[in-house]
């Protein structure tokens, strides 16, 4: 085998991998979201937390119940964002803002999300 076609198959593989291990990772990032889903749910439907100005999730008031799971959601968000703004080839900022604004359209009725001045209000 020459040195050529033995660099073209490592390559190959290298790609294969990273492929491999991005789909594992998104796989991964689903199954985690749609555990947290119920908590989050009722907490929404409490009216402790609400999607936020920035496309994550945010606490409307001062009760903090379940922190370590909107934390654990909110480090999921930023990296699917992060991993869309590669994408789009723009800043994780705009995917921010451009989820942020979907998230608010799609509150439920009585439900809670943050205007871009800060403020929170119920839909």
């Amino acid at each position: 085998m020459n040195i050529h076609k033995f660099f073209k198959i490592h390559v190959l593989l290298i790609l294969c991998l990273i492929v491999s291990s991005q789909l594992v990772a998104a796989s991964d990032i689903k199954d985690r979201m749609k555990q947290r889903l119920p908590v989050i749910a009722d907490l929404k439907t409490k009216g402790i937390i609400g999607e936020d100005n920035k496309g994550y999730l945010g606490f409307v008031t001062d009760k903090r119940d379940q922190e370590a799971v909107i934390a654990a959601e909110n480090k999921d968000r930023k990296k699917i964002y992060t991993y869309f703004a590669k994408q789009q080839n723009t800043t994780i900022a705009v995917v921010e803002k451009i989820q942020a604004a979907r998230k608010a359209a799609k509150t439920a009725p009585g439900k809670f999300f943050q205007n871009p001045d800060g403020s929170w209000h119920k839909k």
